[in-house]
């Protein structure tokens, strides 16, 4: 009797050791889905993050060529006002200036 207590003392120690490398497998694939997923969510989030860099960068190209455009209808509209100024007006215009750089350095 003493015999088969040992025998089925082993086959308990080998189904234990069965499921605990069953249990050990199960862990290391549930760690290695969870690994995927936050390999995932990170991806995700730096391709979130890439499309947040890409539409800023987008908005300070609209905003930097809306500004040239301006800059550009400014520097016409005053070479126009100057092409078309008659000689009585500049000189007026340039005395102006005079008067008033006279009084700002002045003070």
């Amino acid at each position: 009797m003493a015999k088969q207590t040992m025998h089925e003392e082993l086959e308990m120690l080998r189904l234990e050791v069965q499921t605990l490398k069953k249990q050990k497998q199960e862990r290391e694939k549930e760690a290695l889905l969870e690994a995927k997923k936050a390999e995932e969510s990170k991806s995700v989030e730096f391709e979130e993050a890439q499309d947040k860099a890409d539409e800023i960068i987008d908005s300070i190209e609209e905003t930097t060529q809306d500004v040239k455009e301006g800059l550009s209808d400014i520097v016409a509209s005053i070479k126009k006002d100057y092409n078309n100024i008659t000689p009585t007006s500049a000189i007026a215009l340039f005395a102006l200036g005079v008067v008033f750089a006279r009084l700002l350095s002045s003070k």
